[in-house]
């Protein structure tokens, strides 16, 4: 079997090939009937080799090719016509991939290949009577020649339901609420929400997983202390903001990673303010534009209203003075305190 992995997700590629590997019978023979290429050391000739080399004391092999296609895509459009040596070597790549033995896996892994392009879509070689069509990936996809599987990561809206099958895959009992908490803290990163629901199954021991459990265990749960003492800056509440500093230093948060993490939350406002005032649509759009997490950008996004741009990059300016403080002598404890109570005191 062919497959075609495009843009896939780094967890859910490796969970795929695991359980093709897996399949493969025997962890010791598996090994020995796996091969690896990567696409800028490799060739046509060679993949087609080693797709044909017969499986050693196993009834299949395995075979990864890594960025193969991207590659011969990017030559292919730099080619002046569909008869160089990168279309010549597409020719014979589509045509033996249909004739290909059954007792090898090949999977392509790539990132890249443009559907627009003659690769996806197919081409011409030659002219008047000789003329001919070259499929693309896509007739081969079509033909079932290739499947083609799609292991994106998912949108941020479709966070809540993988975690929840992802669970219930695992039996985990988790509670709805906790379980988009999760979605917020983490942010799409599928291979750390899977070690983050291990470990909060293991904390709650046979109990279903709650909000709580999340807020105690994960690691970024501290993250939503930080933007619980951003919001109070931003509303000017001194009081509120002491009580949160206190919360955070309660949970052993020393001066320089508080520093560090108002500064982090607050180059954030100033990306979603950036992001907002150009028209970026709801907290999810926004979070793929500037590369965060939907929890951190609604809060940034309900933030940001209290603030100019111009006061926010005041602010930074003082986190950098502070930050100059704190490294040359000056009391960190005593440089934070005077950092938040003036922070709340800005117009």
């Amino acid at each position: 079997m062919i497959y075609l992995f495009l843009d896939a997700d780094e967890y859910l590629l490796s969970r795929r090939v695991a359980a093709l590997k897996a399949a493969l019978g025997d962890p010791e023979m598996a090994d020995l009937n796996m091969s690896t290429v990567e696409g800028n050391r490799t060739n046509v000739a060679e993949i087609l080799y080693l797709a044909g080399t017969m499986p050693f004391l196993a009834e299949r092999r395995l075979l990864i090719v890594n960025g193969f296609l991207a590659q011969l895509d990017k030559r292919m459009a730099a080619s002046k016509g569909t008869d160089g040596a990168a279309y010549d070597e597409a020719v014979r790549l589509m045509e033996e991939l249909r004739n290909a033995p059954e007792t090898c896996d090949v999977l392509f892994v790539d990132a890249g290949v443009d559907k627009r392009r003659h690769l996806w879509k197919g081409f011409s070689q030659g002219k008047g009577n000789d003329e001919r069509k070259v499929p693309g990936l896509a007739d081969l996809v079509k033909d079932k020649v290739i499947v083609h599987e799609e292991l994106t990561t998912p949108d941020p809206k479709q966070l809540p339901g993988w975690i929840s099958r992802y669970a219930q895959d695992n039996k985990i009992a988790i509670e709805g609420q906790a379980v988009q908490m999760l979605a917020n803290f983490v942010g799409a990163d599928l291979r750390r929400l899977g070690n983050e629901l291990q470990k909060l199954a293991a904390y709650a021991w046979g109990r279903r997983i709650t909000a709580a459990d999340v807020q105690a265990m994960v690691s970024d749960a501290s993250e939503a202390l930080i933007w619980d003492l951003t919001d109070a800056l931003s509303q000017r509440d001194g009081r509120k903001a002491m009580r949160s500093l206190y919360e955070l230093r309660r949970g052993d948060a020393n001066p320089f990673y508080l520093l560090t993490m108002m500064a982090r939350q607050y180059r954030i406002l100033i990306k979603v303010k950036d992001a907002v005032s150009a028209g970026g649509g709801n907290e999810y759009d926004i979070a793929k534009q500037v590369g965060e997490s939907p929890y951190p950008v609604k809060k940034a996004m309900q933030q940001a209203r209290a603030y100019r741009m111009a006061d926010l990059q005041a602010i930074m300016d003082r986190l950098l003075r502070a930050d100059f403080a704190m490294k040359t002598g000056a009391d960190a404890e005593t440089e934070i305190d005077v950092l938040v109570a003036e922070l709340t005191q800005r117009n």
